[in-house]
């Protein structure tokens, strides 16, 4: 990945910050969400990858950790207010390995739940730094937790969705 300029991740940021309040707004809303509107979860995730690969290279990026941590919504609570969001969704299947031991595979449970419970998390954060005027360390904060966390839920979230149309009765 190749690394960006100050300037350049500046342009980024607004892009980054609208599509993370997409994604927040959305699942925050009090309705259940219609099986059509799986769809706009779908774009919204693909939009997240986008951004993440056009961030490019994080590691050289250079800001003050302000140390303070963002305020954090019960998971309890948020999982709950999030089951009612997306009731159709729920547990799935994930081989245990993909590229080996094709004919021996296990399989581990995915939650689609848990999936939008950590992106929801990964993402306030983002938007919490943001607001605390830290644009640079918002970067990275998203770049570094979707490398090493939110994009195995994003990626696995996007399988899910599309399998559910395949397999549908």
């Amino acid at each position: 990945m190749i690394g960006r300029s100050d300037d350049q991740l500046m342009k980024l940021v607004p892009e980054m910050v609208a599509l993370a309040n997409e994604w927040l707004h959305f699942v925050d809303e009090l309705d259940p969400v219609a099986e059509e509107d799986l769809l706009r979860l779908e774009a919204i995730l693909d939009k997240l990858s986008v951004v993440r690969h056009e961030l490019g290279s994080i590691w050289a990026l250079e800001f003050i950790d302000g140390a303070t941590d963002p305020p954090r919504e019960d998971p309890s609570a948020m999982r709950a207010k999030l089951s009612k969001r997306f009731p159709m969704l729920g547990f799935y299947n994930i081989p245990e390995t993909v590229t080996t031991d094709f004919s021996r595979t296990g399989l581990m449970l995915g939650d689609a739940i848990d999936d939008i419970l950590d992106i929801t998390n990964e993402l306030s954060v983002v938007i919490w730094l943001v607001e605390q005027q830290r644009p640079m360390e918002a970067c990275w904060n998203f770049g570094f937790s979707y490398d090493h966390h939110w994009r195995y839920h994003l990626r696995s979230l996007l399988w899910y969705l599309e399998m559910r149309r395949f397999e549908a009765p």
